[in-house]
């Protein structure tokens, strides 16, 4: 972590159990990817994991309804299901945390798979439990069957998929959170429920400690996948 922007701590340090373990992912995952390759980045909002793709030719796509306002602008302004690039044209699609928001996610699948050259890398992420977010287009969560489901009906090979932090954690995550969960009213409460978020984000702690003791991480907040497109035989 220390190696990392002060812009990516802090992004991580908003929601460490769900980000954290999107680095070493993302870093595997591109591991054995030439230097100059192509990555999209899809759904890429503020595109905060940009530095981990330095030795690459990374550009991002969102659509034009998207909540994020970038620093940077995206380098392509369309739907995930039709996206502005020849076919064949890019070596790795990354597409962190986007699934989920996707009406229909087959149809964007088998985009990534058109833009992509053949044998080339799909990164995918998706939450299997988490709160609603980018109301009201939030429409599924992923188990690893399910994730397994869409991208091979895709046409993706070689698909794995791994779960990306243990239950104690997931758990805990979805704890520190709870204040914010709980909201606001004008009801005399918001005093009861400071304390109430307070006393949860000392729980949270407790069961995060024994995270360690997990054997079956069948409760992650995020399951991680690489597939790869037919062809390059």
């Amino acid at each position: 972590m220390d190696e990392l922007s002060p812009e990516l701590r802090a992004f991580i340090a908003e929601s460490p159990v769900a980000r954290e373990p999107h680095v070493a992912f993302l870093r595997s995952a591109i591991a054995d990817l030439p230097a100059g390759s192509t990555v999209l980045d899809v759904g890429a909002g503020e595109a905060p994991y940009r530095e981990l793709f330095a030795a690459h030719d990374y550009r991002t796509t969102d659509w034009n309804g998207s909540f994020y306002t970038p620093v940077t602008p995206v380098d392509h302004v369309a739907p995930a299901h039709d996206l502005p690039l020849a076919d064949g044209s890019v070596d790795a699609v990354v597409c962190t945390q986007v699934l989920e928001h996707l009406a229909e996610p087959v149809a964007a699948l088998h985009e990534f798979r058109r833009v992509l050259r053949p044998a080339g890398s799909l990164v995918v992420t998706v939450p299997l439990t988490w709160y609603l977010h980018e109301v009201p287009h939030d429409y599924y969560r992923y188990t690893p069957y399910g994730l397994r489901h869409v991208l091979e009906k895709a046409g993706f090979e070689a698909v794995d998929i791994e779960p990306m932090n243990d239950s104690p954690s997931t758990i805990a995550a979805l704890l520190h959170h709870l204040r914010w969960l709980l909201g606001s009213a004008d009801d005399g409460r918001d005093e009861r429920r400071i304390a109430a978020g307070d006393l949860m984000a000392e729980a949270a702690r407790m069961v995060q400690s024994i995270g360690w003791l997990d054997t079956q991480w069948l409760l992650p907040v995020s399951y991680a996948a690489t597939a790869r497109a037919p062809g390059g035989d």
